[in-house]
């Protein structure tokens, strides 16, 4: 069986869920996947573990990696630099979640890559996106999904017989903010090589991700009974479509 993505080589610098999430789902649909990880602080085996000991197997490794080549290359050192180079010449796609302006200073940012590889479509994934006041600050999945509101909507419902209750916000079980990323970023790329095959020139483009908008994007909702809450007596959470109803 041919898969659609089997000509595609994307190079994956992305750490802990959101960035392996998304090429995790290329790498199904077929395209390579070559992992460049730091050789001090590779993300190769993280927990959770399938056993105890010294060469435990990590269990997230085993799903979240699965269908993925790796190396590890030091981007400071100016040889692994041009073995990089040397990738992103035969690449068509760049995953990385760096906090903003670190691949500048890597020489490892899209102006830079894109004069060795013109075709090459780049994509940043981060909290908060490239540009903004919350650019610098680190954060993980419960941030985004506290400030984009969703940590506020996920809340009991009230107790007819206790009306006075203290309706705490309650943690989601999934990573929304890891995962919605990962989705928006997938789209992102598969829309990107489409356009790219589309242009005559074969031109790639910048893709920059945030997290937090993407868990926004999961509220069309919430949205709604927000705009109409004057001529709406119910509460969202509260509705049938929210499952407040048997």
């Amino acid at each position: 069986m041919t898969l659609p993505l089997e000509k595609i080589t994307i190079l994956d610098l992305s750490r802990m869920l959101p960035g392996p999430y998304c090429t995790m789902i290329l790498g199904d649909l077929g395209a390579r996947i070559i992992r460049v990880e730091d050789p001090k602080f590779p993300y190769a085996n993280p927990p959770p573990f399938f056993q105890k000991g010294r060469y435990r197997e990590s269990a997230f490794n085993s799903i979240i990696m699965r269908n993925k080549k790796s190396m590890t290359l030091n981007l400071k050192k100016e040889k692994a630099l041009d073995i990089f180079y040397y990738l992103v010449k035969r690449a068509d796609v760049i995953m990385e979640t760096f906090r903003p302006k670190v691949t500048q200073k890597l020489k490892i940012d899209y102006e830079t890559l894109k004069e060795i590889n013109p075709s090459i479509i780049y994509c940043s994934l981060t909290g908060y996106g490239q540009n903004g006041p919350y650019e610098q600050i680190a954060g993980h999945d419960m941030n985004y999904v506290g400030i984009c509101g969703m940590l506020n909507l996920n809340r009991p419902r009230t107790r007819f017989d206790n009306p006075d209750q203290i309706r705490e916000p309650i943690v989601p079980g999934i990573q929304a903010g890891d995962i919605g990323g990962g989705l928006i970023a997938t789209i992102s790329i598969l829309s990107a090589l489409i356009e790219r095959d589309n242009n005559p020139n074969r031109l790639g483009q910048y893709i920059d991700v945030a997290m937090t908008d993407s868990v926004f994007s999961f509220l069309p909702m919430s949205a709604a009974f927000e705009f109409s809450k004057e001529l709406n007596d119910g509460i969202q959470n509260e509705n049938i479509l929210h499952g407040d109803f048997p």
